[in-house]
């Protein structure tokens, strides 16, 4: 069967069009690194990838919560660890006057240096980040401590709530950061033994004073146990990040062989098409002299 030259020219042109579209899509790929550039580009493949996406971006909230609970447990220890501190300073200054060799201008002196204890202790139970008091329970913006007097000794008031702030750190897990001040430091009976321990200095009376030493040891061993706990969940939550930052690089290798083009490939087969247009275009071109020549006969 004959074939005319205009059916022909219709399947060059046809052809000329598709292979143009094919350079068209092969540089846009090339330019963006991507084998997916829109959803009709390979319609499975974008489901794969908006699934890995979505993975990707809880994994990004939970290790969020992981960051800013680190933050909280770090100023936590701080804080704790800055009271002990306080604590073993005023074992060692009733322990000193607690003797019944000391004047009583001596214990005055050192009764200054107690409340001075008992105020930066309460200074403490106040620590903040980003304007939130981590000891407060959920009452974040609510002063915990404030300092009072209770018949006669010098201690502080509890105004945050008894909740524990905790954060999500995965899908069905999250972690206490923020144990609050009633059960971390209230219960350790830290405040009212300073406060005692500064009455009895002003009052004289090295029997009150040794007293209070065993109080004092018990409010360090409390706090000892609190730094403890802390250090644990500070442990969790740099196993949980472990966990996390590695299923991330897991997912985002998957993602790149879902979306990330073969460069090499890809330009390989650019240069096949360019081949195979530039033929059907010169294949036009002789065509289209063909027939010239067979009208001017």
């Amino acid at each position: 069967m004959r074939v005319s030259t205009r059916l022909l020219n219709q399947g060059l042109e046809q052809r000329i069009q598709r292979l143009s579209e094919d350079l068209m899509n092969l540089n846009e790929k090339i330019a963006s690194g991507k084998v997916i550039n829109r959803p009709s580009d390979n319609p499975m493949a974008v489901v794969d990838s908006m699934a890995i996406k979505s993975s990707l971006s809880q994994i990004e909230q939970y290790q969020r919560g992981i960051k800013t609970g680190v933050s909280w447990l770090e100023l936590r220890e701080s804080a704790l660890g800055e009271m002990k501190d306080l604590l073993a300073r005023a074992i060692e200054i009733g322990t000193e006057l607690g003797s019944d060799n000391q004047s009583a201008d001596t214990r005055a002196s050192g009764a200054t240096e107690v409340g001075q204890l008992l105020e930066e202790a309460i200074a403490l139970g106040n620590s903040e980040l980003g304007g939130n008091y981590i000891f407060a329970g959920y009452r974040l913006k609510t002063l915990p401590f404030t300092p009072t007097v209770v018949g006669g000794i010098e201690t502080a008031d509890y105004n945050g709530d008894t909740n524990d702030f905790q954060l999500q750190i995965g899908k069905d897990d999250t972690i206490v950061v923020g144990k609050n001040g009633q059960s971390t430091l209230m219960d350790s009976n830290l405040f009212t033994a300073l406060g005692t321990l500064k009455r009895a200095l002003e009052d004289n009376d090295g029997a009150a004073i040794r007293q209070q030493l065993d109080q004092l040891k018990g409010a360090d061993d409390y706090l000892a146990n609190e730094i403890a706990d802390t250090g644990a969940k500070a442990n969790r939550l740099d196993v949980k990040d472990t966990v996390w930052s590695h299923l991330t690089l897991n997912l985002k290798e998957r993602l790149s062989a879902v979306e990330d083009a073969d460069l090499a490939e890809m330009i390989t087969e650019l240069r096949q098409k360019e081949v195979a247009y530039e033929a059907a275009m010169m294949s036009s071109m002789r065509l289209s002299e063909l027939s010239i020549l067979n009208y001017m006969r």
